[in-house]
C-alpha cells in the first residue's frame, strides 16, 4: 500500500550539478562551514539553514559537501565526506535520490518556483530517506518561492515548521527582503561572504589558464563571485570596456537629446545595461585607488594607465566618487525593479552635471 502511494507523487528532480565540493574544498567561506561541522559534530544541526549571500560564492556547494558528510558511510576524522564510499559516489554522479534541488522551471524574466513543486516535496518528505540517511533539500533561489505570489512560500511552511526526521532543508538566497518573514524566521540563517578578490584570480589562473593580468580583471569585475567570474569573457568584456568608456565621454559632453537616446537603447538590453553599471564604477574605483597610490594590483584596469592617468590630471577625486556614487544608486534602484529607462535618465544627467572642484 505504501509503495502504491508512493508512484502517485512526483518527486522533485535531483540536483542536476555533478561533482560535489567536500568541506575541505570550499573556498573563502571559513566560518560557514567551521559553523556546521561543529553542529553536525554535536548532533545540533538545524531543521533548516537560510544561507545568504551574493550568488557565485559557494552557497550551494556548501549545501552539496554538507549533504555529502551527512550520508557518507566512511566519513573522515574531521567529519568532511570520504568521497570514495557509494554515497559520495553517487552524489559525484549527481544520482543520489536523497539530494534534491528545487529550483525554477521554465525560463522566464522573473524565476518562480510553483506551488505544484512544493506540493510535490511536501508528499515526498512523508517517507524516509531512500538511502537510510539524510535527505537534504535545496530551495535555490528562495526568492523564487514567492515571486509572483506568496502560495509557494505558503506551502513551504508547514514543512519548516515540523520537519520530518532526518530531513534538513536549505534554502539559499541573496538577501531577506524578498522572502516571507515567516520563511526567514523559521530558519537557521548563515551568512556567505564575497571571496577575496586575490583567490578569484588565483582560481581563474588555475581553472581557466588566463593571465595574471586578465584574470585580475576579471576577479575585480566579479564582485567576490568566483561563479560569476568563470563565466566571463575577457575579449568580450574587453570590447565593451572601450565601450562603455567612450558613452562616458559622450555623456559628459554630448547633448541631453543623445544621453535620453543612450537610455533608451540601453534600457532595452538588460545584460548590456548591467554590464555597464559594474564596468564604469570600476573606471571610477581605479580612478580614485590609483590616486591614492594604491599598489598596482589594486587597479583594476592598470593596463590603461596613460588613460588613467590623463582623467587624473584633467578632473578631480570628488567628481570620480559623486560620479562613483551615482552609478551605485542607479545599480540600486534597478534592483528594486524601478523603470529602468526613467533610472538611466537620471544618472546620465548626473553623469554629465557632476563636475565637483
Amino acid at each position: 500500500m505504501a509503495n502504491q502511494k508512493k508512484d502517485k507523487g512526483t518527486a522533485p528532480p535531483p540536483a542536476p550539478e555533478s561533482g560535489p565540493r567536500f568541506f575541505r574544498d570550499i573556498l573563502g567561506q571559513e566560518r560557514a562551514v567551521s559553523h556546521l561541522k561543529t553542529a553536525m559534530a554535536r548532533g545540533r544541526l538545524s531543521h533548516a539553514y537560510l544561507f545568504l549571500g551574493p550568488g557565485g560564492v559557494g552557497k550551494t556547494t556548501v549545501a552539496r559537501a554538507l549533504a555529502a558528510a551527512l550520508n557518507c558511510t566512511a566519513p573522515l576524522d574531521d567529519g568532511d565526506a570520504c568521497g570514495e564510499c557509494p554515497s559520495c559516489r553517487r552524489l559525484n554522479a549527481g544520482t543520489h535520490p536523497d539530494f534534491l534541488l528545487i529550483a525554477p522551471t521554465g525560463e522566464s524574466h522573473q524565476p518562480q518556483i510553483k506551488i505544484e513543486q512544493i506540493r510535490d516535496l511536501r508528499h515526498l518528505v512523508e517517507y524516509p530517506p531512500l538511502g537510510g540517511g539524510w535527505r537534504v533539500v535545496v530551495i535555490k533561489p528562495a526568492e523564487a518561492l514567492n515571486a509572483l505570489n506568496d502560495a509557494a512560500a505558503n506551502a513551504l511552511l508547514k514543512t519548516l515548521e515540523e520537519p520530518p526526521p532526518q530531513h534538513l532543508m536549505i534554502l539559499t538566497a541573496q538577501g531577506e527582503a524578498d522572502l516571507l518573514p515567516t520563511v526567514v524566521s523559521r530558519c537557521h540563517k548563515l551568512a556567505f561572504v564575497p571571496l577575496p578578490i586575490l583567490l578569484v584570480a588565483k582560481e581563474l589562473v588555475a581553472r581557466r589558464g588566463l593571465n595574471k593580468e586578465q584574470a585580475a580583471w576579471l576577479a575585480a569585475l566579479s564582485g567576490g563571485s568566483l561563479g560569476r567570474a568563470l563565466k566571463l569573457d575577457p575579449e568580450d568584456l574587453l570590447a565593451q570596456r572601450r565601450q562603455v568608456l567612450e558613452e562616458l565621454d559622450h555623456l559628459t559632453a554630448g547633448s541631453t537629446a543623445g544621453m535620453l537616446d543612450w537610455a533608451q537603447r540601453l534600457a532595452k538590453d538588460r545584460t548590456a545595461l548591467d554590464n555597464f553599471l559594474v564596468l564604469a564604477q570600476l573606471w571610477y574605483r581605479d580612478l580614485l585607488v590609483s590616486h591614492c597610490r594604491a599598489p598596482d594590483h589594486l587597479v583594476a584596469n592598470r593596463d590603461l594607465e596613460p588613460e588613467l592617468a590623463g582623467v587624473r590630471a584633467a578632473e578631480t577625486p570628488g567628481t570620480w566618487f559623486a560620479k562613483f556614487s551615482a552609478l551605485g544608486t542607479a545599480q540600486r534602484h534597478l534592483q528594486a525593479n524601478l523603470n529602468p529607462e526613467l533610472t538611466l535618465n537620471i544618472l546620465g544627467l548626473r553623469l554629465a552635471a557632476t563636475k565637483v572642484r
